[in-house]
């Protein structure tokens, strides 16, 4: 006679944190199902995550991930959702900085409190996959950002062992490990942001040439993947203060890659995102704000001449923006 469905699930649990256990759906709270999210740190970025992917934001237990090229922005976009999660949650950010170019000055633009923060320097592939599964059994760990991942190179590479293949090792290693860290993340509503940029293959053939460095695995992990394009820069008194961010968003699973039309929006360098500036833009696109040419026309019939002049009444008005 077979075990009844109890004793195997006592069998199963047995020396399992709670939040590891198997259980009947039924048993499971009532949020338990429900994808929650924290912002991105810009209000227009949630407002178009919000019409591609569901929900407006980052969410939480699942991979994100963050392609551009250098000086696109996406280490300062994973460390402000760091310190959104850190105000939100209490909980530590973990950051594995294998580029080493995370200074002070990046705390304290992005809100970042290093009061909650585990700040890792080194590029050891293995130290940081052992070090990453550790802490993403602990539910006192808010985030784990991983910047970035081609930079993280095997024992095996660095010492150069003649007789071990080091083609592809790491993103074999990442392929073994990953599966385990992304279901503990996902268990304790952990988002794992890994940053990465694309390299071309010269082989690709009339095919999209740019390639994710270590490996597929990747493009069906994600969650939610947001691909950056530094554009113009942002002048203010002839001084350079930020610059225009194209962001394309892209999906995982079923829609891997289905890339959707480019934004743009302003970053700027000393604070990330301009949240009035983005709300403007999404009451215009919205037509909460008539446009007509260099014109713009506000629910109570006031009209300005161009969106610089909107931003900066509301900007003086933000209780006239949030009604």
């Amino acid at each position: 006679m077979g075990k009844s469905l109890d004793e195997i699930l006592k069998e199963l649990n047995k020396g399992r944190l709670d939040e590891d256990k198997f259980k009947l759906a039924s048993d499971e709270p009532e949020d338990h199902f429900v994808t929650k999210v924290v912002s991105s740190g810009s209000p227009y970025i949630d407002y178009k995550i919000s019409q591609e992917y569901g929900s407006g934001g980052v969410p939480l237990g699942r991979f994100i991930l963050y392609v551009g090229g250098e000086g696109s922005g996406k280490t300062s976009m994973a460390l402000i959702v760091a310190g959104i999660i850190q105000r939100a949650t209490g909980k530590v950010a973990v950051i594995f900085d294998g580029e080493a170019t995370i200074d002070e000055s990046y705390f304290t633009r992005f809100k970042v409190d290093k009061k909650l923060l585990i700040h890792y320097k080194g590029n050891n592939l293995e130290e940081m996959l052992n070090s990453c599964e550790a802490l993403s059994k602990s539910d006192e760990v808010g985030c784990i950002i991983v910047d970035s991942l081609p930079i993280f190179y095997s024992t095996v590479v660095e010492q150069k062992f003649a007789e071990d293949n080091t083609i592809g090792i790491e993103a074999k290693k990442f392929n073994a490990r990953m599966p385990i860290i992304y279901g503990n993340c996902n268990r304790r509503q952990i988002p794992l942001i890994a940053l990465n940029y694309y390299k071309l293959d010269p082989g690709a053939m009339g095919k999209d040439p740019r390639k994710l460095s270590r490996g597929e695995w990747q493009r069906y992990f994600s969650s939610l993947t947001l691909e950056f394009t530094k554009g113009d820069l942002i002048m203010v008194d002839n001084e350079l203060v930020g610059h225009k961010l194209r962001v394309r968003i892209k999906k995982s699973k079923l829609d891997s890659y289905d890339g959707k039309d480019p934004f743009e929006v302003d970053f700027f360098y000393d604070r990330g995102f301009d949240a009035v500036s983005d709300y403007v833009t999404i009451l215009i696109e919205e037509d909460f704000i008539k446009r007509g040419g260099a014109w713009y026309t506000l629910p109570n019939g006031d009209k300005m001449q161009g969106k610089e002049a909107v931003i900066e009444f509301f900007r003086s008005n933000e209780e006239y923006l949030l009604e």
